[in-house]
């Protein structure tokens, strides 16, 4: 089914932006494809959230729209042609804005509502408090679906360090409150404790973390009144890893507030292990449930002696804590999974009978395989994208494969360059999906600069996923609309959207290539589904297994099969004599790019052949914009199959100055045309690959890279005969009848993948 969401307006940090986001991902888990749209999108995430305006009638199966007070979108939703759902989070009593322009408003709330209430076809609640309220307005069907948090996002590792020191350097007990500087926060109630704990503790300090109306009278009072007691800080939004930091440091958490729908603040803090204090007003309570402390009369001296005995008394906090922690299991992803799997029952339409399957040879059919990648063709350059033709062509002759790719050629940009709609590779169908937006490369590397230096939310790490794309909505409705038709389905390599948000669609049939490598977006817990819910991770070395174990503990089964590599005739002269070469050459066939560590290799070669004045020729082999200039470097552009296995053959050595490999192509290419390698030893898989063959050197500096280039040349031969010995361990049958078994094991349900 496909399921859009609608929200008045997307701002990072606001808490129903977040919890939009956070549904898309159980939607997805549930199997339901679908985008965010939003009246109002905060500039920069246009490509995570789209415009309200691009939302069609007919475009989905079901838009749930989060009722925000007084949004134009309510009316839009009362004639939108086709079944909605309202997803209610609160609605503030209009008592603590009377007088203000936001009290009609507030008070047509509920009118809103149950106009909505009228047309709905499921109502849910974020909490029992609003599932009331939509019982109340008079929706048919009501479930709770409650916020959740993902409490690895607020462990010890995700806290900012600098930010946390200079917490801990100030005075103690530190109080935090999290949430909008808002009369219903009830900050001047913070501020009363305050004061009263003062006078217990002269240096203790209160810090207030949300967004404020600065300018207005409210605030500017509750500023003045801070500044008079001393110890308050009002620091504004937090980014993640810093709001984590302040979790972490604090001593205990305090909400006033006289109105909350749910209450993530309250979560987080539990999450980070911080024990809660709050007023038990409106839906707190049912958060809490019965865990941490809640009280009903603000009397502040005697809150101030219960902070203080929760600071001082370790065997309270520490059962405070272990209360808090059982009740997260309420409240964790899986539990919001299934409450929503629930509100959805009965609204999805019956995937239609699967076509009959085509017969492969008498009393046998052949296997459906998808195979999703990122970009597909005989002119598209990159090693994971070369690997999935490799398999899909050699697949085709015993399995049905139908490659799911995009209009891209360009990783860079995405920009649609073929055709979309069907098409053939020889045996192979292809299907191609447009592409909905380009990339700007400056901006997205600023994105990733930002992203990558410290901890992130789900929202950050969403954005920077869409960001890097590609985004293709269609490929993804596929995926969700037809993947009763496929017996398997493959995706190829776990960096890109198409793999993040596409696995979890179709987990129990999904198989994943993941070409991990040890990088700054393998941290991200956005790709736990990606690691952890297909049934098999199909893996390229024993390197690449032990790094996604370190890194994902849960991860699914894994499986080392590889590629094939078998090299034709090849004719090292033949290849000097065309490209003009003369003497001993070092060959590199690759995107030209500094990603693959190439302006550091023609920096390492001008060193080699300033000193030495028989150094060999660098030849560069593969399209990109980096320039290669230089003594004794020759650029040759892209290059056919066949020359670049002639390359190789004539070749002293394939290199290899990429740091971030999960298998190299070149190198095993190399090996099969009994040529050895010179590669970054900063990568363990490629050291794996020279430790393993013997028929290789490794580099890290100049010196070094001057020293394995003349171990190479010194031993050519020798390590020649080792290279191909080694070469033999990648036998294309060996390969094949791995994926015809992981195949068979999805088609017969065999080895679940793990969905906790």
């Amino acid at each position: 089914m496909i399921v859009h969401q609608l929200l008045p307006s997307f701002v990072p940090g606001d808490a129903m932006s977040a919890a939009a986001i956070g549904l898309r991902l159980l939607l997805r888990r549930l199997g339901h494809a679908g985008e965010v749209f939003a009246g109002e999108v905060a500039p920069g995430f246009g490509s995570l959230v789209r415009p309200a305006r691009a939302l069609r009638s007919g475009s989905c199966d079901l838009v749930l729209y989060h009722h925000g007070i007084a949004s134009p979108l309510a009316g839009r939703m009362l004639l939108w042609r086709g079944p909605f759902g309202v997803v209610f989070h609160n609605i503030t009593p209009a008592r603590f804005y009377a007088g203000t322009r936001l009290e009609e408003p507030l008070r047509s709330g509920r009118a809103q509502l149950a106009a909505l209430a009228t047309r709905a076809a499921v109502g849910i609640g974020v909490s029992d408090l609003n599932a009331r309220e939509l019982t109340a307005a008079g929706f048919p069907k009501v479930t709770v679906v409650p916020l959740f948090v993902e409490s690895a996002r607020f462990d010890h590792e995700r806290a900012d360090a600098d930010f946390a020191r200079r917490l801990a350097d100030g005075g103690r007990p530190l109080v935090l409150a999290v949430g909008r500087v808002v009369p219903h926060k009830r900050v001047e109630d913070l501020l009363s404790l305050h004061a009263e704990l003062r006078a217990i503790h002269p240096q203790a300090r209160l810090l207030i973390v949300g967004k404020g109306a600065k300018g207005q009278a409210h605030h500017r009072a509750l500023e003045a009144r801070a500044r008079a007691l001393g110890g308050v800080t009002f620091s504004g939004p937090l980014a993640h890893a810093e709001l984590v930091a302040a979790y972490r440091t604090a001593d205990v958490y305090v909400s006033m507030s006289e109105h909350e729908g749910f209450g993530v603040p309250l979560v987080e803090a539990m999450a980070a292990e911080l024990p809660v204090l709050a007023f038990g007003a409106a839906a707190v309570r049912e958060t809490m449930g019965g865990h941490g402390l809640t009280f009903t009369e603000k009397r502040f001296a005697s809150l101030a002696e219960l902070v203080s005995l929760v600071v001082e008394d370790e065997s309270l906090r520490a059962r405070l804590i272990d209360g808090q922690r059982r009740r997260l299991d309420a409240l964790s992803p899986l539990a919001a999974e299934q409450a929503l799997g629930h509100a959805l029952q009965g609204l999805a339409r019956a995937a239609p009978a699967a076509a009959p399957l085509a017969p492969r040879r008498k009393g046998k059919v052949r296997p459906r395989l998808a195979l999703v990648v990122q970009r597909y063709g005989e002119t598209v350059t990159g090693g994971a994208e070369a690997h999935a033709r490799m398999i899909a062509q050699r697949l085709s002759a015993d399995v049905q494969v139908e490659v799911l790719t995009t209009t891209a050629k360009d990783h860079l940009t995405w920009t649609n360059a073929f055709t979309p709609g069907p098409e053939r590779d020889g045996d192979v169908k292809v299907l191609r999906f447009r592409v909905e937006r380009e990339r700007r490369m400056r901006a997205f590397n600023r994105l990733s600069e930002e992203r990558f230096a410290q901890g992130n939310d789900l929202v950050a790490e969403e954005h920077w996923l869409a960001e890097q794309g590609p985004v293709v909505p269609q490929l993804q409705e596929h995926l969700a609309r037809e993947a009763h038709q496929y017996d398997a389905v493959a995706f190829f390599t776990y960096l890109y959207a198409p793999t993040a948000w596409g696995v979890p669609l179709v987990a129990q049939k999904a198989l994943v290539v993941p070409t991990a490598h040890d990088e700054p977006p393998l941290r991200f817990d956005a790709f736990a589904d990606v690691f952890e819910r297909p049934r098999a991770l199909l893996c390229n070395t024993p390197e690449e297994v032990e790094l996604i174990r370190q890194r994902f503990p849960a991860a699914a089964r894994t499986r080392v099969v590889g590629v094939g590599v078998k090299a034709p005739n090849a004719r090292g002269a033949r290849f000097a004599e065309k490209y003009g070469l003369t003497g001993s050459y070092l060959l590199y066939v690759g995107r030209r790019e500094a990603g693959k560590g190439v302006g550091w290799l023609l920096e390492l070669h001008r060193v080699l052949v300033k000193r030495f004045h028989d150094a060999p020729t660098l030849v560069l082999a593969g399209d990109g914009d980096l320039p290669a200039r230089g003594e004794r470097v020759r650029a040759l552009g892209r290059i056919s199959e066949q020359d670049k296995w002639d390359g190789l053959s004539g070749a002293l050595a394939a290199v290899v100055p990429s740091q971030f490999e999960s298998l190299s192509l070149l190198a095993l290419e190399a090996f099969a045309c009994g040529t050895p390698v010179v590669v970054n030893a900063a990568s363990s898989v490629l050291a794996g690959h020279v430790a393993r063959s013997g028929a290789g050197a490794t580099f890290s500096d100049a010196e070094g890279y001057a020293d394995a280039v003349r171990r190479v040349g010194a031993a050519r031969k020798p390590l020649g005969v080792q290279a191909l010995r080694y070469s033999r361990r990648f036998d294309w049958s060996a390969v094949l009848d791995a994926w015809r078994e992981e195949i068979d094991r999805c088609r017969s349900g065999r080895g679940a993948a793990r969905t906790g």
